[in-house]
């Protein structure tokens, strides 16, 4: 799955352009008329005649010159720090830019420049300090609440970034730009309608931005607007970002007409847990008269060979069969003219291999006890931020009647990863294929020998809801736009219960519930409940 962040950067100073940086003109004049002498003024002449022929190299060694002979000069370090900027030497402008600051602290264009410096180092923590002080000191500064809006927002501070962005939209309302990233720091507050308010904004200002389109379509999927909202998510494919656009020269994209008699590709587009989610649109085209024909990720070929719907299974690199008109998997939903309330089902549409979910089933039992609840585990997903830090699930681990089994799979193809033997997790071993890549077929085989499956939003949870097995999904703060707003339950997944933070990076207490619900289970099984 592909976390789009939704936000713009802060735009990019270069020090050999015209358009030359904020104040450099009043620096340069001050610089070359305050009496400083004829060597420095010589010196420092020197390095804006290389500057204007774009020549950094010399005016670097210029202005050094002119900082050796006059250091405690902020006008002179700071063009000098701007010159190593634009060659890419970030220690070399760092250490210029701050001594500029140290030698005129309260000076705007010096606060602008070493925040942004710090910015591009990937140093948002240490930036927003000066960009706080910039905007106390010119609130009207080109840029300044803006960047302050990016750094908070990369500190994960949203709230503050929602004021600062404020404060840009305020001062320059045609900001495509502003308007966006006020939207992000709305979505990022989990207030997708206020996020869509300012993404329209947006697309109104700059109508022929993908980014803008698929952010607002973003926002009114997290809301439950699927008719609106699944036609600006079309806009994705359209950023320059995008990767998954299938070359096919001379076939159509299917644009939503009749199907019947036709053969249509459907291919895959982002993460594993897309595919396995987004598949079950399959038998849809089917009911529409088409032959279809589904291109895949390797690695879940074996899995999906007995999904409905599907006439021609072809991995990604494998020849294709001449079809008609092609789409992307998660068009359908636009193209299906889904809603909320007409999202497919069909749950179980995947199932277990019988005879691996049998071998697997003597494997858990041998490694168990009789009448334990069986949780398999995956606490690891693509993404940092849906990812759930192992020792979180202590809480599991230490419940009686409980046994946890680990369902991560680690980088290397046809192997699990072995998660921390204090914490009691099971790693099932004797791995069938001798160290080929199963495909996920054992991870179904395994799924269908657990009583309960607790997974981050990764693959290994769409599986399992795909199967209809009974699913604890722990999501972080920001869920996902296909999870919506909806409280504990989703349309795609019947046997699913979802479980959301209740503030910001709160994996205890997601955690914490899930525990108490798994105690309940335990409760119930031993007084011989459903």
């Amino acid at each position: 799955m592909r976390r789009e962040k939704g936000y713009h950067r802060a735009r990019q100073f270069q020090t050999h352009l015209p358009d030359r940086p904020i104040g450099w003109r009043g620096w340069v004049i001050e610089a070359t008329f305050d009496g400083a002498g004829e060597a420095f003024d010589r010196c420092f002449g020197s390095g804006l005649r290389h500057v204007g022929a774009g020549s950094l190299e010399a005016a670097a060694c210029s202005f050094r010159t002119a900082a050796a002979i006059r250091p405690e000069h902020p006008v002179v370090w700071f063009v000098l720090g701007l010159v190593l900027r634009g060659l890419g030497r970030g220690d070399g402008a760092r250490l210029a830019l701050r001594t500029a600051l140290h030698l005129r602290p309260d000076d705007a264009d010096t606060l602008f420049q070493w925040a942004s410096l710090l910015i591009e180092r990937r140093l948002p923590g240490e930036a927003v300090a000066p960009l706080r002080r910039l905007v106390a000191l010119r609130p009207g500064h080109p840029d300044a609440a803006f960047s302050l809006g990016n750094a908070l927002m990369a500190v994960d501070e949203p709230e503050r970034a929602e004021s600062a962005y404020r404060l840009a939209v305020l001062l320059d309302p045609g900001s495509a730009a502003a308007n966006n990233n006020l939207g992000a720091a709305f979505l990022s507050q989990c207030r997708p309608e206020d996020a869509a308010v300012s993404y329209r904004r947006a697309v109104r200002l700059e109508p022929g931005s993908a980014e803008h389109h698929k952010n607002l379509g973003v926002s009114l999927l997290t809301a439950g607007h699927f008719a609106e909202g699944t036609a600006e998510y079309e806009w994705r494919s359209r950023q320059a970002v995008w990767q998954w656009n299938r070359d096919c020269p001379g076939t159509p994209l299917w644009d939503g007409g009749p199907l019947a008699g036709k053969t249509i590709l459907v291919h895959f587009e982002q993460g594993l847990g897309d595919t396995v989610q987004f598949i079950r649109y399959m038998p849809v085209l089917k009911a529409m008269g088409a032959r279809t024909v589904f291109e895949c990720q390797p690695p879940l070929k074996r899995l999906l060979a007995d999904v409905p719907g599907i006439d021609a299974l072809v991995a990604r690199g494998e020849p294709l069969p001449e079809v008609d008109c092609l789409v992307p998997l998660m068009s359908l939903p636009h193209r299906c003219r889904t809603t909320a309330e007409t999202i497919p089902g069909g749950v179980p549409y995947l199932r277990a291999d019988p005879d691996r979910a049998a071998f697997w089933r003597r494997r858990i039992a041998e490694a168990g006890r009789p009448g334990e609840v069986r949780v398999g585990i995956q606490w690891r997903a693509a993404g940092a931020d849906r990812s759930i830090p192992l020792e979180r699930f202590a809480r599991l681990s230490h419940l009686s009647g409980v046994r946890l089994y680990s369902l991560q799979k680690a980088d290397g193809p046809g192997r699990w990863e072995r998660p921390d033997d204090r914490l009691g997790i099971v790693s099932l071993p004797d791995r069938d294929g001798k160290g080929e890549d199963e495909g996920f077929v054992d991870t179904a085989a395994i799924i269908e020998g657990m009583d309960l499956i607790v997974a981050c939003d990764s693959v290994v949870g769409h599986i399992a809801g795909a199967m209809g097995r009974p699913v604890f999904l722990a999501l972080p703060w920001l869920g996902d736009w296909r999870w919506m707003r909806l409280p504990d339950r989703t349309p795609w997944y019947p046997q699913t219960r979802l479980f959301r933070m209740a503030r910001r990076n709160d994996w205890d207490g997601v955690m914490a519930r899930i525990a108490a619900e798994i105690a309940v289970l335990v409760a119930r099984r031993a007084a011989g409940l459903s």
